[in-house]
């Protein structure tokens, strides 16, 4: 059983008319799983969250700032910055959203359900402890992670970011822990928003080595991506061991995403969900749960958002026919990539 995590207050939160991050890239979603017949699916379970009790979210997240969200969602709205601004639905979206994630780790561990898929909005991984930024306001998977540490004595989870933006506000949060191990399979900062996760950034103190960016050359696609599962994630997955896999999904690396410029395509997101849902199996007993963050093409996001519900829940994955082809630069420069990441870190 996996569990679709969903509230209908996702789609009232709305930043500005004509913003990339908007209900929409749910409504796509939903209406994919809905023609695929998912819903009605023995192997899906449709679940609507509840809102995370504000102790969840403390830990992430400063007091101070999150009533600050509350004041200006309850004013109407109110904004962060010029891109992240919140409505009078915001707050409680978002303690939905952290919520959901929750619900979904709770469940998977009472083996309740297999694995889940936290379809959200407003997504969260940039988002830090005192400051709402690129489009996010509480980061749903650091919430669910410290969760996890907490209620279960769990010691070491992974999450894995692959989001076309560093996950800046996962990475800050943990940036000191050993008992987190982030993952972040992004485009290269010098190009793009939020301008960091670059291989340098290892993590301090003992948490030295438990942060690994793989910072991707523009362009890059499918064959990149796949070296860099079998150079990195793998090696990665066989040294820490990770008890629970935690994911933040971002279909914004596929080639036709208006806001990057990577090229991946709807079989390389399948590659990776596969590959970490076989991961999953291998080292988690199947423990796995998917948070949305970003992606910003309507038809991207209903075809990589049914793949992954289906991966999740053991049917089978429909293939779709967008094709694009990396460089053979891009290429290159990921291989040089993998070998510095791999000499830089004391995991491999």
């Amino acid at each position: 059983m996996t569990d679709l995590v969903y509230h209908d207050e996702f789609v009232e939160h709305v930043m500005s008319p004509g913003h990339p991050e908007n209900p929409d890239r749910l409504r796509s979603a939903m209406k994919s799983f809905t023609t695929a017949g998912l819903l009605e699916s023995l192997q899906v379970n449709l679940l609507t969250p509840q809102k995370a009790s504000l102790d969840k979210i403390y830990p992430i997240h400063d007091e101070t700032y999150l009533e600050g969200i509350r004041e200006k969602s309850e004013k109407g709205g109110g904004f962060y910055t010029m891109d992240t601004a919140v409505n009078a639905h915001t707050y409680d979206a978002a303690l939905l959203a952290a919520g959901g994630g929750i619900e979904a780790v709770d469940r998977i561990m009472h083996s309740d359900s297999n694995n889940a898929f936290v379809l959200c909005r407003p997504p969260g991984h940039h988002a830090e402890y005192k400051r709402a930024f690129g489009f996010c306001f509480i980061n749903n998977i650091a919430v669910a992670a410290e969760h996890l540490l907490n209620e279960y004595n769990m010691q070491r989870i992974m999450i894995v970011d692959y989001d076309a933006h560093h996950g800046n506000g996962t990475q800050s949060t943990f940036y000191s822990s050993n008992n987190v191990l982030y993952m972040g399979l992004h485009q290269d900062g010098r190009s793009l928003f939020p301008g960091s996760g670059f291989p340098d950034e290892i993590g301090e103190g003992v948490g030295k080595g438990y942060t690994v960016n793989l910072a991707m050359y523009p362009g890059a696609g499918d064959v990149s991506y796949e070296l860099v599962f079998d150079g990195v994630l793998d090696p990665l997955f066989e040294s820490y061991k990770p008890e629970f896999i935690l994911v933040s999904v971002g279909y914004d690396g596929h080639f036709k995403d208006p806001l990057t410029s990577l090229g991946l395509t709807t079989s390389g997101f399948a590659m990776m969900n596969s590959r970490l849902n076989q991961l999953a199996k291998s080292y988690t007993d199947g423990k796995i749960t998917c948070f949305l963050e970003g992606g910003y093409n309507l038809e991207v996001m209903g075809m990589c958002s049914l793949n992954l519900l289906q991966e999740l829940s053991g049917l089978e994955v429909s293939v779709f026919d967008d094709s694009h082809t990396e460089s053979e630069t891009c290429t290159q420069y990921t291989e040089e990539l993998i070998e510095r990441v791999v000499q830089d870190s004391p995991l491999f």
